[in-house]
């Protein structure tokens, strides 16, 4: 069986995604399945590539306002006929090798991370240029509207929330399945603290705080740092820098300053070894990296969520009690002492971590996904 994944890097949660997606599939019973991973950007000018990747993080750093405004108006208007039109157009116009490309794998079924492959593919099935299975994975708790497109075989969300906002606008409450993000396979199994701890060289007894920055070490994580320097909180610092290589050297330097021990990594493949291994985490709600939070059962604390869909991440996870809100980096201290010095409120954000999470949502879209495929 074929598969043909598609996302947009745009962020780096998309393509996790749709990884996530192909390694359950790979490993999925009744036999391997042929899989291909491709960015929809890669089918585009190199100056749309640049300006639509590149832009969209300048954006989320320099003007994170303006992009709220933009996500806000957006969901409000992108449903519009003639605005979907131009959209599709442009879209259309800027990736003239896509659809070719996608006839010649011919696969036996197509996963979109992203919307923007996913509104292309859309529009072939519906003026029938492409017969062939489309399934979207939302890869945020909240459904904006550039997802929701006509002529989708089915749809897997977060939570039963915008599971209820799909079949508000429209879609068939057969096509809508609520599984959670899709995370590494990885993340549904887990290390005794004890024994994480040894493997990454770690104190033993002394609590550990993780403080996460993303994929491309967006944040400010070396502010986060420098708030425990005077602090009166007893507990060890874990930093996971991302590909920032500039984040990572200005974190070490700061490092060397502090009395509590801190430990400084950049990019990492074993990120659910170190989430076994904390008792808090600081981090922003992006859509995956929340999801392997609660995957791991471990209590939030949330900083500078991107107006528009982290927002709506950090009110998802704040509901659930699961986090807290933190406003001000100088206030980290204190927020983790807050949870470190109250055992029944830590378990008890640990417990609805657990509930909330879905460890094996890669596993249960690729069960269905192969379920429909059998019946058609």
């Amino acid at each position: 069986m074929k598969i043909l994944l598609l996302h947009a890097s745009a962020g780096a949660g998309h393509k996790r995604a749709a990884e996530a997606v192909g390694k359950a599939f790979s490993t999925a019973p009744g036999g391997a399945c042929e899989v291909t991973v491709r960015d929809i950007l890669d089918f585009t000018p190199a100056l749309f590539r640049r300006v639509y990747a590149r832009g969209y993080l300048d954006l989320v750093r320099r003007a994170p306002e303006l992009w709220g405004y933009m996500y806000a108006q957006s969901d409000k208007k992108s449903q519009a006929p003639w605005r979907k039109k131009v959209r599709s157009i442009f879209n259309k116009v800027n990736t003239p090798s896509f659809l070719k490309f996608v006839r010649e794998q011919a696969p036996d079924a197509i996963v979109c991370t992203h919307f923007m492959p996913l509104e292309l593919l859309s529009t072939a099935r519906k003026c029938g240029t492409l017969d062939l299975p489309l399934y979207c994975v939302v890869t945020d708790f909240a459904v904006h509207a550039l997802w929701i497109v006509d002529d989708v075989s089915a749809y897997y969300v977060a939570t039963e929330e915008a599971r209820r906002h799909l079949l508000r606008n429209g879609q068939a409450p057969d096509r809508v399945t609520v599984t959670g993000i899709p995370i590494d396979p990885v993340f549904a199994t887990r290390l005794p603290q004890a024994t994480a701890r040894k493997q990454l060289g770690l104190d033993p007894k002394l609590p550990a705080v993780l403080l996460l920055s993303g994929g491309f070490g967006v944040g400010p994580t070396v502010d986060l740092i420098r708030s425990f320097k005077d602090s009166t909180c007893k507990c060890q610092l874990v930093v996971i820098a991302g590909a920032n290589a500039k984040m990572k050297e200005e974190a070490e330097a700061v490092a060397q300053t502090m009395t509590q021990p801190v430990k400084v990594c950049g990019f990492v493949n074993n990120m659910h070894e170190f989430m076994d291994a904390i008792d808090v985490v600081i981090t922003k709600p992006g859509g995956l990296t929340s999801s392997e939070v609660l995957a791991k059962g471990k209590p939030a604390i949330l900083i500078d969520p991107i107006p528009g869909q982290e927002q709506r991440n950090c009110e998802y996870m704040l509901e659930a009690g699961t986090a807290l809100r933190l406003y001000d980096v100088h206030d980290a201290p204190y927020k983790v002492e807050l949870l470190l010095a109250d055992q029944t409120r830590l378990d008890d954000m640990r417990r609805r971590a657990e509930q909330t999470g879905k460890p094996n949502a890669a596993r249960d879209i690729v069960q269905d996904i192969l379920r429909r495929t059998a019946a058609q």
